[in-house]
Formats: structure tokens, C-alpha cells, sequence
């Protein structure tokens, strides 16, 4: 299809004139494109603030466990809500996926003793038996969020630098869609779907308060 997936290249800058951008700097050589679109998560604030971009998505830290089922029948068949812990507990072929929290800590990706044990209290609490928590794999990850919950997706003050970033707790449910606008605005096509609540002007906007704006920058 024409891609290219470049595995294990670590993204140092983002190269720009002024005017435009001229090339992404990675540890294995600088890579130069006509159009770049920036949907690197939560980090990418981190390569947005040495082009003069400041966008207001924030990591919020996650948690989950997977664990190796040991009762079929007895293991969930689909997605179930703890709405007491906020805790989603998935069924993935052989394997329970539980994850769910939300901690304030900006980009420390240190796994809390305290919170797998939250996670693994509701899967054995819900679905006792049909997992061996003791063989779980601990995983923690950072959602991109942002202020009013809506992705950052469309262009920038640079004429070929687009985004798309923000999407919280949803990034693999709305990337195919996502993919399709960004893939619509670069090549010059109308997107099926209104689009003009997805760029990062929203913000620039009377309805975005000046507190949030302050909150969200610092």
C-alpha cells in the first residue's frame, strides 16, 4: 500500500523554518516528506513546544493487567464496566484484559503495587476463578486528553504539518475514522463529517474560558 513502518526509530525534533516543515530528526537519519501529521499521544506536546505550537493534551495515566485464563466457562465473553472501581474487564481469545484508572502524574510511567491490586480485586471480585492473577502481566500507558474530551484532528499555522492527537481513552476506537479526515484534509478532499470542532483553533474560542486555558497551559 506504500508504507513504510520504520520499528524501533526514536523521533528527536521536528525540523521546521518558520514557515514550513523540513524534515523529522530520528536517531537513525533525518526523514523529509511533503506533509507530516504529528499523532505521537501524549507526547506530543513535547514536539509541538519548540515549533511555537502549544496544544492542551495532558497524560493521564492508565493501568491494566492481562491475565492467562485457567476457566473458560467461567471467564467473561464480553466487555464488562466495574462502575465502582472504573474498571473494563475484556475477554481476548485465551486471555482477560482489566484495565481501567486515572492518575495525575505527568509522564512517570512507574507501576503502582496499589493499583494492580485494584485491578485484580475486581476481575477475581466479578469473574472469580476463571484467571490466575499470580501469572498476570502489570502494564501502565498515558491517554492523551484533552480539556473538552474531543481529539485535536486538522492542520496547523504551518501549511504542512497536520495533527492528531488527544484522543484519550478512545485511540483505537476512533483511529480508522480519524485516519480517513486526516487523510481527506491532506490530500484536499471534504471529510464526510464536520470537522471544524476538531482543530486546535477550538481553543482560541470565547467558549473555552480563560481558567481553562491557564489550567491546560501550565
Amino acid at each position: 500500500m506504500g508504507v513504510t513502518f520504520r520499528y524501533g526509530v526514536n523521533i528527536r525534533r521536528i525540523v521546521g523554518d518558520g514557515r514550513r516543515i523540513t524534515g523529522v530528526e530520528t536517531d537513525a537519519g533525518e526523514l523529509k516528506a511533503d506533509t507530516y501529521v504529528l499523532a505521537l499521544g501524549s507526547y506530543s506536546p513535547l514536539l509541538l513546544k519548540p515549533l511555537g505550537i502549544r496544544i492542551p493534551v495532558y497524560p493521564v495515566k492508565g493501568y491494566s493487567i492481562t491475565v492467562p485464563i485457567s476457566d473458560a466457562a467461567g471467564a467473561p465473553e464480553s466487555t464488562v464496566m466495574d462502575e465502582t472501581h472504573k474498571v473494563a474487564v475484556t475477554r481476548l481469545g485465551n486471555r482477560i484484559r482489566v484495565g481501567g484508572t486515572a492518575q495525575l502524574c505527568g509522564y512517570d510511567l512507574t507501576l503502582s503495587r496499589a493499583r494492580r491490586t485494584t485491578l485484580e480485586h475486581v476481575v477475581t471480585d466479578l469473574f472469580p476463578g476463571s484467571g490466575d492473577v499470580r501469572k498476570a502481566t502489570f502494564w501502565t500507558g498515558l491517554r492523551p486528553m484533552t480539556p473538552d474530551g474531543t481529539p485535536i484532528v486538522g492542520s496547523t499555522r504551518y501549511p504542512n504539518l497536520y495533527l492528531s492527537t488527544g484522543h484519550g481513552t478512545l485511540g483505537w476506537t476512533m483511529a480508522a475514522g480519524t485516519g480517513r479526515v486526516i487523510a481527506d484534509l491532506v490530500t484536499g478532499r471534504k471529510p464526510e463529517i464536520e470537522t471544524n470542532d476538531l482543530g486546535i483553533d477550538r481553543y482560541e474560542r470565547p467558549a473555552f474560558t480563560r481558567q481553562a486555558r491557564l489550567q491546560w497551559s501550565s
